[in-house]
């Protein structure tokens, strides 16, 4: 085969793979999107933009804050730039649901363009469909505290999008990746793990002398306190000093412990977490990272900069591929060095999950961009190009185990109820029409929002007396008749009442 037939053959399978992955990915956000169970962050979320469009400022039902409408709710770690554009969704006659996923939509396909735009300037347009697929593989699908799709009411994707832009324009726009920083900050606070990653390659990339590289990083990092420092003026205006600072204590608790009072999680448990929380097979996950971290560790230290005419293609070209690469690792490091550290949070891969959707897609860019070179260059003949080919056989297969056991699980809802059946149990909730309904803490908080009233938690003195929406966890018969006992103990009228649900007025 001459090279001209082997070129467009990779063509056409390049295309085929493309629409492969795209079919992939908009399988996935339109299940999330219009199917998936809303669940109860998400729901808690929503409080804030239905208040505000109601006329209560920005508020949350503060289910988890005494049970009173708490306005900048602590609890609330999803911030204004998701929640203000689904309140504006909301004032237009959207419904909160679907308008509220449709907005993250719009990030999350930010971010999936940011990191194509990423993976083609690196490694060209393999790198850029490979590292597309990197965010599919990151399995917080079924733990305490889940991201069911990527288009869930949460501030995790957003705030990568937010920070993969600034990856993108931090070589020439120094002042928009600081706004871009500020602004994932304000999406989600752990955005700020990226400043210094984002820092270094503004240094590293820069044309000037140390003085003026210094001060590219100055820039970015005054810019970025911009949008943190509008936020914080507006909670205090609204707030006044001293509910300000007792509000601000209450976060940095919050920030601190994830809201959690637990025994300390091993920081090795979370390690084994790392291996574990991909939709491929441990000991593939990390034959996977070796082979990534090994190419770009090849790529980098085999060809020192000074090999190159000064401001020459290669030259600039390899300079770009080390800073981004460095940066990467860097910042993976030090999200996963936080999150082992920080022993007093849960083992939830959620909060490991924008380093995954931010850092690894760039070192797996790189990764393909030091494949690509070492198989046209040759340096070491046949050998060099086999090992090239096994790893690049690694990434494919690794991809596409994470990309289809992310499909497996893209229609499907964890405790069994779709959105649609939410809703019917919603409609029948709000049609004793209350202002306040009590619960625990769990699926219920989500169809009380779909109903339309204020979910408040059941172990509030100051709600004894609230009709409460109960949830039977055992569908088994067993437990369906210890369900039916209880009410019928408990409750004075139960309007609405199924296998999984009952609304109990007390008696």
């Amino acid at each position: 085969m001459t090279i001209s037939s082997w070129r467009r053959v990779m063509t056409v399978v390049f295309w085929v793979a493309v629409a492969l992955v795209a079919a992939a990915q908009l399988w996935i956000v339109l299940q999330g999107t219009f199917f998936m169970r809303l669940w109860e962050d998400e729901a808690f979320n929503l409080t804030v933009p239905i208040n505000l469009v109601n006329g209560l400022g920005y508020t949350s039902d503060g289910t988890l804050s005494g049970s009173q409408l708490t306005p900048f709710d602590p609890r609330i770690s999803t911030g204004p730039v998701v929640l203000l554009p689904i309140a504006a969704v909301i004032a237009l006659g959207a419904d909160p649901v679907i308008g509220g996923r449709l907005v993250i939509m719009a990030f999350y396909a930010a971010l999936v363009v940011g990191l194509w735009r990423l993976g083609d300037r690196l490694g060209g347009r393999w790198a850029a469909l490979a590292v597309v697929c990197v965010p599919l593989g990151w399995n917080t699908w079924n733990s305490g505290s889940a991201i069911q799709s990527p288009v869930d009411i949460l501030g995790e994707v957003p705030a990568a999008a937010l920070l993969v832009w600034a990856f993108v324009v931090l070589r020439k726009k120094p002042w928009l990746a600081g706004l871009l920083i500020g602004l994932a900050m304000q999406t989600k606070l752990l955005g700020a793990l990226a400043a210094l990653p984002i820092a270094l390659a503004i240094y590293l990339l820069a044309d000037d002398g140390v003085i003026r590289r210094l001060l590219r990083v100055v820039l970015c990092a005054l810019v970025a306190v911009i949008p943190n420092a509008l936020y914080e003026l507006w909670k205090l205006v609204a707030l006044g000093p001293e509910t300000y600072w007792t509000n601000l204590r209450e976060f940095y608790w919050f920030f601190r412990s994830g809201g959690q009072n637990i025994d300390p999680v091993a920081p090795m448990k979370k390690l084994a977490a790392l291996g574990n929380g991909w939709f491929s097979p441990t000991w593939l996950t990390i034959l996977f990272f070796t082979a990534i971290l090994a190419a770009v560790c090849i790529a980098v230290l085999r060809r020192p900069v000074q090999e190159f005419p000064e401001g020459s293609d290669a030259g600039s070209n390899y300079r770009e591929l080390t800073a981004y690469a460095l940066s990467a690792v860097v910042g993976f490091v030090i999200w996963c060095g936080w999150w082992l550290t920080s022993t007093q949070t849960p083992n939830w891969p959620r909060y490991a999950a924008m380093a995954m959707y931010i850092f690894v897609p760039i070192i797996v860019a790189a990764a393909i961009r030091a494949l690509g070179e070492q198989w046209r260059t040759r340096p070491w003949g046949a050998r060099s190009r086999f090992a090239a080919g096994a790893v690049a056989s690694v990434i494919v297969i690794t991809l596409g185990a994470q990309t289809w056991g992310h499909l497996r699980i893209a229609d499907q809802s964890r405790f069994g109820e779709a959105l649609a059946d939410q809703r019917v149990i919603a409609a029948e909730v709000a049609e004793a029409n209350l202002d306040v309904i009590v619960t625990e803490w769990g699926p219920t908080v989500s169809i009380i929002v779909l109903a339309g009233a204020h979910a408040a938690l059941n172990d509030v003195p100051e709600w004894n007396g609230t009709p409460e929406l109960r949830q039977n966890w055992d569908l088994s018969e067993d437990g369906l008749e210890a369900f039916a006992s209880t009410l019928d103990e408990e409750c004075g009228d139960v309007p609405v009442r199924t296998d999984r649900y009952a609304l109990c007025f007390p008696s």
